[in-house]
């Protein structure tokens, strides 16, 4: 028993409730002890008393009697009271804390019979060990998005953040997923607390594409912009149309996010008041992304000027950019022509003689100019994608019963297909549905703007069910934004949009990477008809029906622009005009296609590594949180079981330990474990390590108490009868604001020590988590509690040992996660140095700042890291 002192604090073992006493006064053989709480003042024997002295350690949070809360930075004992170093030269005795205690620290809680069963406390390692294994797979950010593993994203989206300052230019062509890969940039930011509030510019007819995007995809839930009275300084992130940029310049600059992304960048024209708004912006962010599928549309200055953006810097001269961009069409030449002239490559670069081929190209590379802050994939060079065939089907008359009736006898005579349907107008997606049904007792689904999100999710849903779903998801023109519906090969339209653009955002809701048949697109028109017009435009004319056209946009809108009437009438669309504009469309097809930069395009997805990357993450998924979920629902006391091939239900009770599961709507939800499944049916909620539900219930465990002190029986044969092990778990914390940053270098987050009684050794490699716990088995409370006051006296001392294996263990761990860091920093430093002989754009600040990283990371692991207690086991040996 601990010698008492006048002002110390301690709690009763079989009254918590009491509070935390203090002591008042100490005689030969008694201890006064009076409890604020309680009211109420106790005597007790000296040698026998069931009390246990409260000691606050580095970085718990202490509540004072003043009502305020405080972190313990430092302990001090004077004359056998303790003085809690609360910073700021704020020194807290420990006569000052409040009575009420929380008795969270598990050895407290352990000596003080607060216990939980042992699969409480295996389950906190569980988690532990999820976690520290997520952490060190540096795949954070990439294993939640609910979109299948194409390597030419999740390329970009790597690469982009091995950047201290992320300022890149998205470029890849339409339909290869930029929002995706700008997407899996913010997660991937956010995950490892690189950012905390993000803006997204987007043209005003995506505001709800991209807000489906990240809500679906992502599970992020951004703010649209409301109006004048819209709060920036809250949420985390924004979105906002790119009409208000020019207005909203003062109020998005004082809002201070870390990162800006422009969707849709080259809208924003150079001489506008919006790009003054994005100049000041990329000024203020430390990061900034820019999306465009034709990034030099509008001329080499116009891209040199987002390029500026980027980094003014390195882009100081448009002049300086096409010398450069001269000299790597030369050096692509070469690369292709390669193993020829591979000695004068070595030569030039100052490369290593026996280099390998691999290596030299990646070197090469690296040495071109807008390669490391502009990405651009395109169709030609990723396979996957379906052709694609316009069929024009012959109507009698151009009413909309006509068409109606037309599509219930296609439907009938495509049965066992999915058949996507697109209007204009939300009046005839109505009377479409109500038609087929009337008419023809066709189930349609409806998917429309006066529709909320979860409605549009199930008309989804219901569409795609291959067994019991709609053959038909009617929609308006919103059913062309941010969905995916590959599993149907056709798409009907019943009218055409006004421009190429939405039209190819309609054929782009089937032509996608992952689509396995070619997709038709089918149109029915009378002759004659403004419809029939439309189609020739845009299938013989823009030609951007049967193949995705970059030219078709732009000479559509010049042309428009210089004709006064409607263009679809024949008075209008001439032979001249057609011959002209074909014209118009192969000249700047020629021109796109010539400034292709092959050297750039091989740079944005490099293999083997790209390939390797989606591969380690479908390897890493084979191990799903499933056994995880569903010890989590017989501990939490929550409903789950399997309601289909491969999908679940997952639904919180009135009964739960806690008052609400994370990342879980109070209504519950259906989740699925599979990616496949969940990039299938939006609708499903992807259950994945990096999932809301998942991350929060260990946040959740690790400030609550739940599991962290428990005692059970252990029968051995091997182990002396009657004797105890101490099973105890540390965290290790490290304190810096590089927290994050050191997380994937420690091979392990949690330090596991087991001694035995009689022994001074450690023994937790020879008696490993998994197979104890299969052998262990629960105690009861009054029992437990008897086995732990029996041992009371004892259990400090196997404690102490058991702190000092720990130490020992910190210290090799973080050995390894400094030579790790060590050797991770200076890899990427040395290429840099190498590469800045050769490219101009690595400038001697990204050195600067990759070096202070390494230091402050090695700074952080070697000077601020400490273990915290974070759960103990009292495990009696049985014959």
């Amino acid at each position: 028993m601990s010698e008492f002192v006048q002002g110390q604090r301690w709690v009763v073992d079989s009254e918590p409730e009491l509070g935390l006493g203090i002591v008042t006064g100490v005689e030969a053989r008694t201890v006064s002890i009076f409890f604020p709480q309680g009211e109420c003042e106790r005597n007790y024997a000296t040698a026998q008393a069931p009390l246990t002295r409260i000691q606050y350690n580095i970085d718990d949070r202490i509540e004072l009697a003043d009502g305020s809360e405080a972190k313990v930075v430092h302990v001090h004992e004077q004359g056998g009271l303790l003085i809690y170093d609360i910073g700021g030269d704020r020194l807290v005795p420990e006569t000052m804390l409040a009575a009420e205690v929380s008795l969270n620290q598990p050895l407290v809680r352990l000596l003080t019979g607060q216990l939980d069963a042992p699969k409480w406390f295996y389950f906190r390692r569980q988690l532990d060990a999820a976690m520290g294994k997520t952490w060190q797979s540096r795949l954070g950010g990439l294993l939640g998005v609910r979109a299948n593993l194409i390597p030419h994203q999740l390329y970009v989206a790597w690469m982009a953040c091995e950047h201290e300052k992320v300022r890149v230019l998205l470029a890849d062509e339409v339909g290869l997923g930029k929002t995706i890969e700008a997407g899996m940039i913010l997660s991937r930011l956010l995950k490892f607390e690189r950012v905390a509030r993000a803006l997204i510019l987007v043209p005003d007819a995506l505001q709800v594409q991209w807000l489906v995007e990240l809500v679906r995809k992502f599970g992020l839930m951004p703010v649209l912009f409301s109006d004048e009275e819209h709060d920036f300084s809250s949420g985390q992130i924004h979105i906002v149309p790119h009409s208000r940029a020019d207005a909203l310049s003062v109020e998005l600059q004082a809002a201070e996010f870390d990162i800006t992304i422009v969707d849709e960048a080259h809208h924003i024209l150079p001489e506008s008041e919006a790009f003054v708004c994005l100049e000041a912006l990329s000024a203020t962010s430390d990061h900034l992304v820019l999306l465009t599928a034709t990034p030099e549309q509008l001329g080499a200055e116009s891209h040199f000027a987002r390029l500026q953006l980027l980094d003014p810097a390195k882009f100081s001269s448009l002049e300086k950019l096409h010398e450069q961009e001269a000299h790597y069409q030369s050096l692509n030449q070469r690369i292709r022509a390669l193993p020829a002239g591979r000695d004068a490559l070595i030569e030039e670069y100052h490369l290593a003689k026996d280099i390998s081929d691999q290596a030299l190209v990646d070197q090469l590379l690296d040495s071109h100019g807008v390669g490391r802050v502009m990405f651009r994939n395109v169709r030609s060079a990723i396979a996957g994608f379906p052709q694609r065939q316009a069929v024009a089907h012959s109507l009698s008359d151009d009413s909309w019963a006509t068409r109606f009736e037309w599509l219930a006898q296609f439907s009938r005579a495509h049965p066992d297909e999915k058949i996507l349907v697109i209007c204009r107008q939300l009046a005839q997606v109505k009377d479409c549905e109500n038609y087929l049904w009337q008419k023809h007792g066709i189930d349609a689904a409806l998917f429309h703007e006066e529709q909320n999100l979860i409605e549009r999710d199930k008309a989804a849903a219901y569409f795609a069910d291959s067994e019991h779903g709609s053959q038909l998801l009617v929609c308006s023109e919103i059913g062309s934004e941010g969905r995916n519906f590959q599993f149907s090969c056709h798409l009907v339209c019943l009218d055409l949009p006004e421009h190429p653009d939405l039209l190819e955002q309609r054929i782009g809701r089937l032509d996608r990477i992952g689509q396995t048949r070619d997709v038709h697109v089918h149109v029915p028109f009378a002759a004659h008809s403004r419809t029939a017009l439309q189609f020739q435009w845009f299938n013989d004319v823009l030609q951007c029906v049967e193949q995705q056209n970059p030219a078709a946009g732009p000479v559509h809108d010049k042309v428009v622009a210089d004709v006064e009437d409607d263009l679809y009438s024949e008075a209008v669309l001439t032979e001249e005009l057609i011959s002209q504009t074909r014209a118009q469309v192969a000249a700047l097809q020629a021109e796109i296609q010539s400034g292709r930069d092959a050297l750039l395009e091989m740079n944005s997805c490099r293999q083997p590594f790209a390939d390797e990357l989606a591969a380690g993450i479908a390897d890493f998924e084979q191990d799903t949180p499933q056994a995880l979920v569903e010890t989590a629902s017989d501990l939490l006391n929550f409903h789950f079981e399997a309601t289909g091939d491969a999908s679940f239900s997952l639904i919180p009770s009135d009964k739960m330990l806690i008052p609400a599961l994370p990342g879980i709507p109070p209504e519950g939800t259906e989740i699925t474990f599979n990616r496949a499944l969940a990039s299938h049916r939006e609708d499903l909620l992807f259950m994945s390590w990096d999932a809301t539900f998942i991350t929060g219930l260990w946040e959740l465990l690790h400030h609550s108490d739940l599991g962290s002190a428990s005692v059970a029986t252990l029968p051995s044969k091997q182990l002396p009868a009657g004797h105890c092990l101490l099973e105890v778990c540390f965290d290790v914390v490290i304190q810096s604001r590089l927290a994050t940053a050191c997380l994937p270098f420690l091979t392990s987050h949690s330090v596991r020590t087991l001694v035995l009684d009689i022994s001074d050794k450690d023994l937790s490699s020879l008696l490993p988590e998994e197979a104890l716990q299969q052998n262990i088995q629960g105690v009861k409370k009054h029992l437990a509690r008897d086995v732990v006051k029996s041992r009371k006296d004892e259990i400090g001392k196997w404690y102490e040992k058991a702190e000092a294996f720990a130490e020992q263990q910190q210290q090799t761990l973080l050995a390894d996660a400094l030579e790790q860091a060590r050797a991770h920093f200076e890899a990427e430093i040395t290429r840099l140095r190498n590469l800045a002989h050769n490219n101009a754009a690595v400038g001697r600040d990204e050195l600067v700042a990759l070096e202070e990283r390494r230091d402050g990371v090695c700074n952080a692991l070697e000077k601020h890291a400490h273990l915290q207690l974070s759960a103990i086991r009292l495990i009696v040996i049985t014959g």
